[in-house]
């Protein structure tokens, strides 16, 4: 049976809802595969998609990360046996020592990947798999604000859209699923799958639930900027924040259902993707 991500999400993101839809729904993808031990999360971060995603305990060997303060509370939580300080194009193993390298939406963040891809290819056993999620070449077409630009007949506000979000949200690049296949083959990889995810509707859905909460246009900027001073950390000595965690996710998990719920139809593409790639023989 296929489980239920969104409440688990929307419990461990209730101060930002849209990122717990859009994990809510990456989750879903990458929770139908199997994922042989030993595993590295790369990109670990906080450590709560490890722990979603593979379930409590020491469930995972080794989660790196660049940022020693999200290492700190991915140690806490306790999913993984041991987490490393390091970097992606220098990655702190030996040759073979992971069946399987994990990465969620990490590689877009990433100006130049090639380096990376290369490191993986050396720490995987021959045979091993990489797993990653990243937003797709469609994404920045199915953002809400560059169709609306675009049916207004403004190409030049939606280029400025695009590029406002990838500066916001540190996007370096949208590959396709030919782009992977030939990037991860040059690092000695070949590409198993590439299955989109996040229909068309769903990311413009998000696009604009996720300017509203964030509180980036007029004329909610007032309102966002109100929930940014509520959710603080500053503020959580005042026992209100598990009042509106209880709350945001009862109304949300209603409310946002039928987004959560929506697949990709056949041969559509979809604003995240989903790769698979097998290190060569």
């Amino acid at each position: 049976m296929t489980r239920d991500y969104l409440v688990q999400l929307l419990d461990a993101y209730w101060f930002a809802p849209p990122v717990a839809l859009w994990r809510a729904i990456e989750l879903r993808a990458v929770g139908e595969l199997e994922y042989e031990r030993p595993l590295l999360d790369l990109g670990c971060g906080d450590g709560l998609i490890g722990q979603i995603a593979f379930g409590t305990g020491p469930q995972v060997e080794v989660g790196l990360d660049p940022w020693l303060d999200q290492l700190r509370q991915a140690a806490a939580v306790g999913i993984y046996r041991h987490v490393d300080q390091g970097i992606g194009h220098a990655l702190p193993y030996a040759d073979g020592s992971f069946s399987t390298v994990f990465s969620n939406s990490v590689l877009e963040h990433i100006p130049e990947v090639a380096p990376v891809l290369h490191e993986v290819s050396r720490v995987l056993r021959p045979g091993g798999r990489f797993v990653f999620t990243v937003p797709s070449d469609a994404f920045p077409e199915m953002l809400d604000g560059y169709a609306l630009r675009m049916a207004a007949g403004d190409p030049r506000g939606a280029a400025a859209y695009v590029s406002a979000t990838d500066e916001r949200l540190e996007h370096h690049h949208y590959h396709t699923p030919q782009e992977w296949a030939a990037l991860l083959s040059d690092a000695g990889m070949a590409l198993q799958r590439a299955n989109y995810y996040m229909p068309s509707d769903v990311e413009r859905f998000w696009d604009r639930v996720d300017r509203r909460w964030a509180g980036s246009g007029h004329p909610r900027r007032l309102r966002g900027w109100v929930w940014r001073a509520l959710v603080s950390p500053r503020l959580r000595p005042l026992g209100h924040q598990q009042v509106l965690r209880r709350l945001v996710v009862a109304y949300l998990r209603r409310r946002w259902r039928p987004h959560y719920d929506t697949e990709v139809n056949p041969g559509a593409k979809g604003g995240g993707l989903l790769v698979v790639a097998q290190r060569k023989e």
